[in-house]
């Protein structure tokens, strides 16, 4: 095993001197001019000799004779075009005439007169009150119940409020408490319209005047 090492190692010392030989007669054919005919043979065929007769040569030509120089163009002074509106004469008849000015009048006002004020008229307001004439409970009877209401057996009590004209008849009637049956309610007012009859109201001055009257029916099966 020690011999082969120490035969590899010669072998590797033998290679490295051998190298070294070689890279010294390089450098001593270098230095002695054997790398100069080298280097000469290698530039000579980059002489640039041989382009000489490739050379271009540029002739100018000349410009064909009827061919004219372009000149500068003259310049012309600028001159504004004429208007189209004309002016004419002036017309001597036209001119500032001064305006006369009236002078204004004074009005002569009289004494003023205050508007004459009539006293309105008092107002009239119930002193005594519409009074019926006869019995209420005669306005309406057990016939004047609606058949319908009979037949279903319905019955309420029917508020109402009248208005009294001066001559004590019935102008208007106004329910104010609903029986729950609308015929009900329609047949208390269209009765007690064409049956009550008043004393009017009479008013302060003792005249008659409107006057009003509530009261109620209360509708019962017979």
């Amino acid at each position: 095993m020690a011999y082969t090492v120490e035969h590899t190692r010669r072998r590797q010392t033998q290679t490295f001197i051998a190298v070294g030989l070689l890279h010294g007669v390089a450098i001593w054919a270098i230095a002695s001019g054997f790398a100069s005919g080298f280097v000469k043979i290698v530039k000579d065929p980059f002489i640039a000799q041989q382009w000489q007769d490739d050379e271009v040569k540029i002739t100018p030509v000349a410009p064909p004779p009827d061919v004219k120089p372009t000149t500068k163009p003259e310049s012309r002074p600028l001159v504004a075009p004429r208007p189209d509106i004309v002016l004419g004469p002036v017309d001597p008849g036209i001119g500032i005439k001064p305006i006369e000015i009236t002078p204004i009048v004074p009005v002569e006002i009289g004494p003023i007169v205050p508007p004459e004020v009539k006293p309105s008229p008092t107002a009239s307001f119930a002193v005594r009150a519409a009074v019926p004439r006869g019995s209420p409970g005669s306005w309406v009877s057990d016939r004047d119940y609606p058949s319908a209401a009979i037949r279903e057996e319905r019955e309420g009590l029917t508020r109402f409020r009248l208005s009294i004209g001066t001559d004590g008849r019935v102008t208007g009637c106004e329910i104010i408490g609903l029986s729950g049956s609308a015929d009900l309610d329609a047949a208390t007012c269209a009765k007690v319209t064409s049956r009550a009859r008043f004393a009017p109201a009479s008013g302060s001055d003792g005249l008659p005047t409107v006057g009003s009257y509530s009261g109620s029916v209360r509708w019962v099966l017979p």
